[in-house]
C-alpha cells in the first residue's frame, strides 16, 4: 500500500497499477483547491498589510508636504494681514499730508 500526503492531507491508497481512479482525481483535486484558497488567502492578507502600509506612507508624506506648505506660506499671509491692518492708517496720514500739502505746494506758502 503506499499513501500520498499533500500539505499533510492523506489520500486513499492508490491502486496497484498507478493508475488513478476518478474517485483519486477527485481526492487531488479537493486538495490542489484547499492549497489555492489558503494561498490566494495567505496572498490577500499579505496585500492588505502592503496596501495599509503604503496609504500610511503616503498619509505621512501629505502630512509633511502640508505642514511644510503652511510653514512657507504662513509668513506671507501675515504680511498680508499687516498690509490690510496699515492700510487705513497709510490713508489717513495721506489724506493729512494733502491737506497741508495741496496739489503739492504749502498751503502756507502764500
Amino acid at each position: 500500500m503506499v499513501l500520498g500526503v499533500i500539505d499533510n492531507v492523506r489520500f486513499t491508497v492508490l491502486n496497484t497499477n498507478m493508475a488513478l481512479t476518478k474517485n483519486d482525481l477527485n481526492q487531488v483535486k479537493s486538495v490542489l483547491q484547499n492549497g489555492l484558497v489558503n494561498q490566494e488567502k495567505r496572498i490577500g492578507i499579505r496585500m492588505d498589510n502592503q496596501k495599509e502600509e503604503i496609504l500610511d506612507q503616503i498619509d505621512n508624506k501629505l502630512t509633511k508636504l502640508r505642514s511644510d506648505f503652511f510653514e512657507k506660506v504662513d509668513p506671507i499671509l501675515k504680511e498680508v494681514v499687516t498690509a490690510r491692518e496699515e492700510r487705513p492708517l497709510i490713508e489717513n496720514r495721506l489724506e493729512a499730508l494733502e491737506e497741508i500739502h495741496p496739489h503739492g505746494n504749502h498751503a502756507l506758502a502764500s
